[in-house]
């Protein structure tokens, strides 16, 4: 999905060395400029294709690990060791960059056309930022990007694939709510035991599932705890998935978040992963499900989904515009 931003790498990730990198099927290098901005170009070196993750920044400029060349900010050549100072540079030996910014603690890749004018990055007043009070965790998954965005509106599925952690929770989603807003994907349900009566509006398990179409998901667990996860595909089989808990807690809100993060890593999505990346098939349309009610939500991202990428492959070019600068 073009024309958004996408996280690309958590921000501490990103020091004075280049970081190499693939998303959304681009092998980047990432680095820092002489401000500490972070810069985002393609990998391979224009001269000879060397992977320029490989090399250093040096007087504010990315040097080739092969044969010294050094690339400015906006891309442009501005040393080429063999030829010496005084021979001038021909104007195409340049690398692709994207545009980047910082927030909420990751680096943020801006996915299509350039504009005079960037949207904000997406939902950063709501999603959970980083530091005191929250943990965040990264994950590479073998699975595709639609598919990976599917289990995140799925809310039925844990006291099944999730019974070891979940004993006694009911099976029962009521009520259960999905609509479409904008561009944004709003669920609440409710898991109870199904016990023939309406809710009484305390019992089970009250989750609330929010998500910025495309890829951003914002979910809360009662009044205190927060949780985000934003997907960006790799390439078309894998995804590198980021979450993040808050927990709004006194003094032991950092500690919260943390046993979350580890008890989702180390038991809960593991078993997300195998059954996600086992479901046939790994690229499905809304016409391979026989969806039911709990299912209205991933529906309504489906349904985005397929209209958004029939009016790229009508009216965009499938690969994304470079830009001369870094944001």
């Amino acid at each position: 999905m073009r024309d958004t931003w996408y996280p690309v790498l958590e921000s501490k990730r990103l020091g004075r060395r280049p970081v190499g990198l693939t998303r959304l099927g681009r092998r980047l290098v990432l680095w820092r400029d002489a401000q500490g901005r972070p810069v985002a170009q393609e990998a391979a070196c224009p001269h000879r294709g060397a992977d320029l993750s490989r090399g250093r920044v040096v007087d504010g400029c990315l040097e080739c690990p092969y044969h010294g060349l050094r690339f400015a900010v906006d891309g442009a050549c501005v040393r080429v060791p063999c030829d010496g100072d005084a021979r001038p540079i021909r104007a195409d030996l340049r690398v692709k960059g994207y545009v980047v910014r910082e927030g909420l603690g990751l680096v943020w890749l801006w996915w299509g056309e350039e504009r005079e004018e960037l949207p904000p990055l997406p939902w950063s007043q709501e999603l959970p930022e980083a530091g005191a009070g929250a943990c965040t965790a990264t994950l590479t998954w073998n699975v595709p990007f639609a598919r990976v965005m599917e289990g995140n509106l799925d809310l039925h599925h844990f006291p099944f694939a999730h019974r070891r952690w979940a004993p006694g929770m009911g099976t029962l989603l009521d009520p259960y709510t999905a609509r479409l807003e904008g561009d944004v994907i709003h669920t609440r349900g409710v898991l109870r035991e199904d016990d023939g009566k309406p809710w009484n509006g305390r019992s089970g398990f009250v989750a609330e599932i929010r998500v910025l179409f495309p890829h951003v998901v914002l979910l809360h667990f009662g009044e205190l705890t927060r949780a985000m996860a934003v997907a960006t595909p790799i390439d078309a089989e894998n995804t590198w998935v980021v979450f993040r808990y808050r927990s709004g807690l006194p003094l032991l809100g950092g500690l919260v978040a943390w046993f979350l993060v580890r008890t989702e890593v180390r038991l809960i999505q593991p078993e997300d992963y195998a059954l996600l990346r086992d479901s046939e098939p790994r690229h499905p349309a809304r016409e391979d499900f026989h969806l039911v009610r709990a299912d209205a939500g991933i529906a309504l991202w489906y349904r985005l989904y397929e209209r958004r990428l029939e009016a790229q492959r009508r009216t965009l070019p499938l690969a994304p515009a470079p830009t001369a600068a870094s944001g």
